[in-house]
């Protein structure tokens, strides 16, 4: 410290003057670009990023309202067969995995791993639009792959 204040005080006054103006804008320029910047391109990155959830967000629901005006719709069945193979052989015309599988008389309840979102709407709307199926419940939980949703439990019925 005594170092810096002996050449301080070794400095002519305007020299002084133009080291005090230069540590000034110095301040400055940190204070900008080190604090300011950054913190605004994050509220930027922030808000653009809640727009993207919020726009997912709608599609889900509007999906979802989909999906509850077909299930009140009650389509008569279309297809004959048995449940485990109808929602088997439709399963595999979208490329998805049924992990597990359950029937209950002219009910069945499949679990899913991560499936594509789309591909998992487009599987429901065949049950029930095509196949005449009654979707009783879903229950999706929220996968780590965007785009991706875990099937927690489905119920379809005759």
């Amino acid at each position: 410290m005594n170092n810096l204040r002996t050449w301080w005080q070794g400095l002519a006054l305007r020299e002084q003057q133009l080291v005090g103006f230069c540590a000034a804008i110095l301040v400055v320029g940190i204070m900008y670009w080190g604090i300011w910047t950054p913190i605004s391109n994050a509220q930027i990155e922030a808000e653009r990023s809640h727009n993207a959830a919020q726009q997912t967000l709608n599609y889900v629901k509007q999906t979802a309202n989909k999906i509850a005006g077909l299930k009140q719709a009650g389509a008569q069945a279309k297809v004959r067969g048995s449940l485990s193979s109808i929602v088997n052989q439709t399963a595999g015309q979208y490329q998805l995995e049924i992990t597990r599988m359950q029937p209950q008389g002219d009910k069945i309840q499949l679990w899913m791993d991560d499936v594509p979102f789309d591909a998992l709407l487009g599987y429901l709307h065949d049950l029930v639009e095509q196949k005449g199926l009654t979707l009783d419940s879903v229950d999706l939980a929220e996968s780590d792959v965007t785009g991706f949703v875990k099937v927690r439990r489905i119920q379809l019925s005759q």
